[in-house]
């Protein structure tokens, strides 16, 4: 099981500096986010090593999302090399997943 490390407003800066990088804003009594939670699995293991994906718990750090206008979970925001690439909302198909992170990795420079 692929597990996304939950980081604080703290770290965000560091972590998503360099390459692709996911941050899933999430909160741990959304039903959305947890049923998300294996369709963001399946595609880490899928495509291993293609992107860093981290959790952002919204009732613990409310910096992020307003640094990011997360205004709704769950949030998926597609970060290459520190800037915001494109982002999802809602429960997110397995399809969509896909799509996005496959165009995300053809389009890598």
């Amino acid at each position: 099981m692929v597990r996304f490390p939950i980081l604080s407003s703290e770290q965000i800066t560091a972590a998503a500096a360099a390459g692709l990088v996911l941050l899933d804003f999430w909160q741990a009594s959304c039903a959305p986010c947890q049923a998300l939670e294996p369709r963001l699995e399946h595609v880490a293991r899928r495509h291993h090593g293609a992107f860093t994906g981290y959790r952002i718990d919204v009732d613990t750090d409310t910096v992020t999302p307003a640094r990011y206008g997360v205004l709704s979970i769950p949030t998926l925001v597609w970060l290459r090399d520190g800037v915001e690439v494109t982002r999802q909302d809602g429960l997110i198909r397995a399809e969509d997943l896909e799509q996005v992170l496959t165009t995300l990795i053809a389009t890598d420079p």
